[in-house]
């Protein structure tokens, strides 16, 4: 793995934060492309979506890490802000960033679904960018592994399964599919619900060959607030399915 991409003296670039950097910027270049074509959105306004987001996420993914692995940064509480070695809880970036961007969408009197239509498949791309950071760094790591694609981190004595790869490849999947619809579909609050079943499905999936994760009762603490996330993403399928056919009728 390669957790340092570049060094000057003591100043190091890690691969974690440009992989970060570059899904965000790839986002924000296609997303002002797509605003271009909208009616009710510039690309100033897009910037602005886009720091409520990143910056609420980050925080959130920051502190569900530090939550989970207190008892690591309780030793060392200085190391809560070196985020640039990677350490981000995705579901804790996703809670923060949906009130974060609730709140953006009301204070603008924007429609939510709107709002959440437009940016749901770049979230998937990020996130895409973001695990092949992890892996670069070499966290978030899979068990024991004996297929022929395990991969050996270092530190560790046996292979793992390298679950960064399989979520990124999931992730970027998921972008393809969303960012299609979207352009065809309008706004439904259909692709907001698909990316919410769509991530959790998978992320409860790939909890079962991830390590380290605390459990609550029979699942991981991940795997429950996938359930949730899921479960929250069907009710709002069955509900704009139902809003589009009443439209439809009427």
């Amino acid at each position: 793995m390669k957790p340092v991409l570049l060094s000057f003296g003591s100043f190091h670039i890690y691969s974690f934060g440009v992989m970060i950097a570059t899904g965000v910027l790839l986002a924000l270049l296609l997303m002002t492309r797509q605003a271009r074509r909208t009616d009710w959105l510039s690309p100033d306004q897009v910037m602005d979506m886009v720091f409520v987001v990143v910056a609420s996420g980050f925080l959130g993914a920051r502190l569900f890490y530090t939550a989970q692995y207190w008892e690591y940064y309780r030793a060392e509480p200085l190391r809560v802000f070196a985020f640039w070695e990677g350490g981000l809880i995705f579901y804790g970036g996703l809670i923060l960033g949906v009130i974060g961007l609730i709140l953006y969408a009301k204070l603008k009197n924007y429609s939510v679904l709107k709002v959440f239509d437009f940016l749901v498949p770049y979230v998937a791309l990020v996130q895409g960018f973001g695990r092949l950071g992890c892996f670069l760094n070499g966290c978030c790591g899979g068990k024991e592994c004996h297929l022929p694609w395990a991969v050996h981190f270092p530190g560790h004595e046996q292979a793992t399964h390298p679950t960064q790869l399989y979520e990124a490849f999931f992730d970027f999947a998921l972008f393809a599919y969303l960012w299609n619809l979207s352009r065809r579909a309008g706004v439904t609050g259909k692709q907001t619900a698909l990316y919410f079943i769509g991530y959790a499905v998978t992320r409860f999936c790939i909890e079962l060959w991830r390590e380290g994760n605390p459990f609550l009762g029979l699942f991981t603490v991940n795997q429950w607030i996938s359930i949730g996330f899921a479960s929250a993403g069907l009710g709002l399928y069955l509900y704009a399915k139902r809003t589009v056919m009443g439209r439809r009728v009427a």
